[in-house]
């Protein structure tokens, strides 16, 4: 069972705390030593400098050496603290009180100062060695004082460590989960919020006011839910949309059927006539799944271009001669003004259909007599098709509607079209990091225009 987050981050709390308390307790424990050891060496020069003191004197004086060393001694006998003085040139002690504190003969008859911590049967020690030399004597001055104060004081601090720091510890782990459950708190209540929303309803996530880190989440949430109901609005418009344009053909060829079959008997042109509905509305419902399963692939994210090095000319040729046949039907003339070699990567069926939907879409909508007119340019690294009918114009208020699917302004052709025609255009543009736009219309026509960059190589 996976641990609560309020308790992952106690857990990962205490164990930092753990380690900056050990780590800090290791650190005064050194730092106590360190001052302590600093103590006593400042005593011990000073007393090394009162013995030199005393020597000095004594020998101005007229005293012997082992007068003088003898009386520096006594002047600083202490109990338990070590003194020695040593005649350097024959290692002779010249006056002494050990204490109880053993040297090695080498350290005894050492020529150079030092201070240092020595382990001795009897303890731990600070000695300090200073050779000196008195009216041509060399004397070497040794003074040494026990560290078991020092040690006594370490031990007392880490006695009160371990007491105090498993009871801070207790302390900081009870307020580290008090702070985590207040911490967390709105975000359990954001969770709690969440799980009662409507994916279909309005409501929104609480919080989305604030200026910290919980504003941020439920902000970033609730443009999530919005996304999230604008993909769910689009598909349930989608799914309506599309049974009530998959309902019409299917009505049309059952209807049609029973009508054939409601008498015994029929003429072979009845039957014929009942073929043709049947083959019409057949083809128009395959032109509208094929359509559909174009835009749901797309929207899922599956359909995967196949780009290719073109020319963009012969594409558009080629779909100049489709679309005049559709055209000729109509009584339309479909024209291409200019049309310069332009090398091209893309994926050439869809770009094909691209150009045929727009062309279709002009065509259907241009009366009787009427001219479309297809011209190619490049401007820098772009390329623009624009394909111009003499239509009768779209109103200013459906002209980016007509982008959207299965609508169709002219309730006359909802039998001609599937109303996706325009929609799949500027996916396939778009998916060539380009775009589909309605550039103008007017009484006198409209004109689209599709952009494509060529610079951009291929497609994403």
């Amino acid at each position: 069972m996976t641990p609560s987050l309020r308790l992952r981050l106690t857990l990962w709390y205490t164990f930092a705390l753990v380690l900056v308390l050990c780590l800090g307790g290791a650190d005064v424990l050194w730092v106590q030593g360190r001052l302590g050891v600093r103590r006593v060496d400042r005593e011990l020069e000073s007393t090394l400098a009162t013995i030199a003191n005393v020597i000095r004197a004594e020998l101005d004086e007229k005293a012997t050496p082992a007068a003088a060393a003898e009386e520096a001694r006594a002047t600083v006998a202490v109990p338990g603290r070590a003194v020695a003085i040593i005649d350097a040139s024959s290692g002779t002690v010249l006056a002494a009180t050990w204490s109880g504190l053993t040297l090695p003969p080498d350290l005894q008859r050492q020529a150079r100062a030092s201070a240092s911590s020595v382990d001795t049967p009897s303890g731990a020690w600070r000695l300090h060695i200073r050779p000196e030399a008195f009216n041509g004597t060399p004397m070497t001055l040794i003074l040494a004082s026990p560290l078991e104060d020092v040690r006594r004081e370490q031990r007392e601090v880490q006695q009160a460590m371990m007491i105090g720091i498993p009871i801070a510890l207790l302390i900081a782990v009870a307020g580290g989960y008090w702070l985590a459950t207040i911490g967390l708190r709105p975000i359990t209540d954001m969770a709690l919020q969440a799980s009662a929303l409507a994916p279909t309803g309005r409501e929104h996530l609480a919080g989305h006011d604030r200026a910290d880190e919980i504003g941020l989440l439920a902000r970033a949430f609730n443009g999530l839910l919005g996304r999230l109901r604008a993909a769910l609005g689009t598909q349930r418009q989608f799914m309506a949309d599309a049974s009530h344009e998959l309902r019409t053909p299917v009505s049309i060829i059952r209807t049609a059927a029973d009508v054939a079959l409601t008498k015994d008997r029929r003429t072979p042109e009845e039957y014929r006539e009942t073929l043709a509905i049947i083959k019409s509305e057949s083809e128009r419902l395959s032109r509208l799944v094929a359509d559909m399963l174009v835009l749901a692939r797309a929207d899922a994210g599956g359909y995967t271009l196949r780009p290719v090095d073109l020319y963009l000319d012969e594409i558009v040729a080629d779909c100049q001669r489709a679309a005049a046949v559709l055209a000729a039907q109509r009584g339309v003339t479909v024209t291409c003004a200019r049309c310069p070699e332009i090398a091209f990567r893309g994926d050439e069926d869809l770009l094909r259909q691209l150009v045929v939907n727009v062309l279709t879409n002009a065509v259907q909508h241009t009366p009787a007599g009427g001219v479309v007119t297809i011209d190619v340019t490049q401007t820098g690294g772009d390329v623009s098709i624009r394909i111009v009918d003499s239509g009768s114009g779209i109103p200013v208020e459906e002209r980016e509607r007509i982008f959207d699917r299965f609508v169709q302004l002219d309730a006359a052709r909802r039998g001609v079209g599937t109303g996706l025609g325009l929609p799949i255009a500027r996916w396939i543009a778009e998916a060539h990091r380009g775009s589909l736009i309605l550039e103008d219309s007017g009484p006198e026509g409209s004109r689209f225009c599709v952009r494509l960059p060529v610079a951009a190589g291929a497609p994403a």
